[in-house]
């Protein structure tokens, strides 16, 4: 049901989760070079094993957004489902965050880039969707008392 507020900001989580993978969230600065990283593999020169964790939940905040679309008929879950993105999404910042002090050496600098603060868009278009699908399902409580 595309006409339903909640499915647009889904999508919406679902293109940014996909963005994701794209830009950069951070960029390394050494002595001599600077790199991005990203979470597409073979995005930077040096592969980091602390990447695949937040990939795999940047994996599942896409997979679910897709998949709360077409739960529509079932509101309850939608919304639990939902409210389980803005948690993914919060772990992943925080995974983000905690790379910088995992990832650093000496002599590295790290800055970060757009790509560390598109989860916080997704929190907050997931937060409007769910804020929707409740209003959805408090509006079809009241029409089954009036009954």
């Amino acid at each position: 049901m595309i006409q339903r507020k909640q499915t647009l900001f889904l999508l919406a989580v679902a293109i940014l989760s996909g963005i994701q993978y794209c830009l950069p969230f951070q960029k390394v600065t050494s002595s001599e070079t600077s790199w991005p990283v990203c979470l597409m593999p073979g995005c930077s020169p040096e592969i980091n094993s602390n990447i695949y964790f937040p990939m795999v939940l940047n994996t599942l905040v896409l997979i679910l957004s897709i998949l709360i679309i077409f739960l529509y008929k079932n509101r309850v879950l939608q919304f639990k489902l939902t409210n389980l993105t803005i948690l993914f999404n919060v772990v992943i910042i925080g995974l983000f965050f905690l790379l910088d002090f995992v990832v650093i050496e000496a002599g590295r600098t790290i800055s970060f880039q757009f790509g560390a603060f598109l989860p916080v868009i997704s929190i907050v278009f997931a937060y409007l969707a769910s804020h929707f699908i409740k209003k959805d399902e408090q509006l079809v409580r009241s029409a089954d008392r009036i009954r």
